[in-house]
């Protein structure tokens, strides 16, 4: 069969075809070729045989990029590590991408991305094994529940992959906790036997938007949030009587605004703590409803550990996009002073209550964007951790650590493309010290964390 344009319809006797899937790309989509065009197979393993039923894609601006797709029909062989998914949503719904394949090709595969990004700049770094997380299941201390409606009935759940619109309705999820599942069944059967109306995200009319869960893994606890439109609450005092032996902490999120964000701008505490506390290596940090925190519990203790096995210690650390205070707290008896920069309020009003709790730490929190704080740090630094967001670092930050000269930089990255360009901009001055060290926070998806330590060039 021939593919005589990307925009041509398949007629029935051709809808499905015979491939066999070469790899994952740096998106975690498996890829295959067909009569020598690329075909992205969702949800394949390396080695997979399968037969597809192949669909065309348009992405980019007015949809003018055309991309191949195919969904698999049938696995005719399977690749090496292919295993029966745990969840019943699994290729539904868009939590996981890697429940079909064993753990240890996960890590495999994620070490080979760390090292084809930074060879896409050039360089030829050593890699170690990633560090695998000590739960592979039931990790995440948050998650964002969509609320959605399906034949006129309310839905909670996850998004369906691929789709910004569509809410698969969760009967089971591996991800958080088992106790999290039966949190939102309470709601969505609370929202149907009251009438309370899901929020429309097209017409802008309804009332429920999301409902956020956060749990201390090492703390024992669990905040719910209602997020929801602006608007009275009706039957509220009966729903947080049946959640209230669920949490340690319920609140009502209002989002005023059109955006589908699962935060709001306005919070009323209903029920026990406001704010969620969580315990790393010995400190226990306040964290704001709205606030950022490592999503895995349980290896950010080996992150923490990690970076200040690094960190050589000495005068001034400056930590950047120090969130509550993760590190500055954890590496402070390291270092005479130490300077948190950060410029989201919810963290600031967090790591402002963790400095009140940990009385005379040598802290303190410069509030501000990285661009703007980095050349008005009082002391020079000795140490400078950077653990940004995906995007990696602006130009701008770039700019000022070459120019600051820290003696050590150790950077923290979600995101190993953007992590292998910032590295190669700061070889200018900076030369790394061993090898890149990935730290999977994210089991059954295609991220990785990373930690490198940068020392400055003699």
């Amino acid at each position: 069969m021939q593919f005589r344009g990307y925009g041509r319809v398949l007629k029935a006797s051709e809808e499905f075809i015979e491939v066999e899937v070469v790899n994952i790309d740096e998106k975690g989509v498996a890829y295959a070729y067909y009569n020598g065009r690329k075909i992205r197979v969702k949800y394949g393993i390396p080695g997979d045989r399968v037969r597809v039923r192949p669909y065309i894609v348009r992405k980019g601006r007015r949809g003018r990029v055309k991309e191949l797709w195919g969904d698999i029909i049938e696995v005719i062989s399977p690749g090496i590590g292919r295993i029966e998914p745990k969840c019943k949503h699994f290729g539904l719904c868009g939590g996981c991408r890697f429940q079909n394949w064993d753990y240890k090709h996960q890590l495999i595969y994620k070490k080979r991305l760390v090292e084809e990004a930074f060879k896409r700049y050039g360089m030829d770094v050593d890699v170690e094994d990633p560090l695998p997380s000590p739960k592979e299941y039931y990790y995440r201390n948050r998650m964002d529940y969509p609320v959605g409606i399906i034949d006129d009935s309310p839905v909670i759940g996850l998004k369906m992959v691929g789709r910004w619109d569509v809410v698969v309705p969760l009967e089971e999820c591996h991800l958080m906790s088992m106790e999290s599942i039966e949190i939102i069944n309470k709601i969505r059967e609370f929202m149907s036997r009251r009438g309370i109306p899901p929020y429309n995200i097209f017409t802008h009319e309804g009332f429920m938007r999301y409902v956020v869960i956060r749990e201390g893994k090492y703390t024992g606890e669990r905040l719910i949030s209602l997020v929801t439109a602006v608007g009275p609450f009706p039957w509220l005092d009966e729903l947080i009587d049946i959640l209230k032996e669920d949490a340690t902490g319920i609140i009502w999120s209002i989002n005023p605004r059109i955006t589908d964000l699962s935060i709001g701008s306005e919070i009323r505490p209903l029920y026990g703590n406001d704010h969620l506390n969580e315990e790393i290596s010995g400190f226990k940090f306040y964290i704001h409803p709205n606030a950022f925190f490592q999503t895995n519990s349980y290896q950010t203790v080996n992150l923490v550990s990690l970076v200040r096995e690094l960190a050589e210690g000495g005068d001034v650390l400056v930590d950047v996009y120090s969130g509550v205070g993760l590190f500055s707290f954890s590496l402070a008896n390291k270092y005479s002073r130490v300077y948190g920069i950060e410029i989201d309020e919810y963290s600031i009003y967090s790591a402002g209550i963790n400095l009140k709790r940990y009385k005379g730490r040598n802290i303190t929190i410069l509030e501000g964007a990285a661009e703007d704080m980095l050349s008005k740090t009082p002391d020079e630094p000795d140490t400078v951790i950077v653990d940004p967001p995906r995007p990696g670092l602006s130009i701008k930050v770039k700019e000022h650590l070459l120019s600051l000269k820290p003696k050590e930089i150790i950077y923290v990255s979600c995101n190993p493309t953007t992590l292998a360009r910032d590295v190669e901009k700061l070889s200018e001055c900076y030369s790394l010290d061993g090898a890149v060290k990935p730290i999977d926070m994210f089991p059954q998806t295609p991220h990785i964390e990373c930690v490198v330590r940068l020392i400055r060039k003699t």
